[in-house]
């Protein structure tokens, strides 16, 4: 007699996933993770944006910090009102910041070529307009 083959079927078939009982995988942790993640994010950006600035110095506190406070540079800058546009706004900040300049290289070689002792001589000068 000739023996039947059993039909059998993969393990992963869904008949059997059913009947062995195994719960589906969920995606909720994974998503759960991402919304608090991206709360977090969020969350964070918000609150340092609400934190305050460091108040801003004077032109005469700045004047009276480079001359007595140890800065390479000693010579003012020029007054932004000199310039116009970006230019103008670029003097602007060189006058707040001097103490930030004075410790910066300038890569346009004009320690080299001009005698300048940092970024912040490019400012005491029309030098950072052109």
């Amino acid at each position: 007699m000739a023996k039947k083959k059993k039909k059998t079927t993969p393990a992963s078939a869904p008949s059997e996933q059913k009947a062995s009982g195994s719960p589906k995988r969920s995606n909720y942790p994974l998503l759960a993770m991402s919304i608090g993640a991206v709360l977090l994010i969020v969350g964070g950006y918000y609150f340092y944006q609400g934190r305050p600035s460091p108040p801003k110095s004077s032109p005469a506190t700045v004047q009276a910090a480079a001359t007595g406070s140890g800065l390479i540079e000693t010579r003012p800058t020029l007054p932004p009102t000199m310039f116009s546009g970006n230019v103008r706004e670029a003097y602007a900040i060189a006058r707040d910041i001097p103490e930030v300049l004075d410790k910066l290289y300038c890569y346009c070689r004009c320690r080299e070529n001009f005698g300048h002792k940092n970024l912040l001589s490019c400012y005491v000068d029309n030098h950072a307009s052109t």
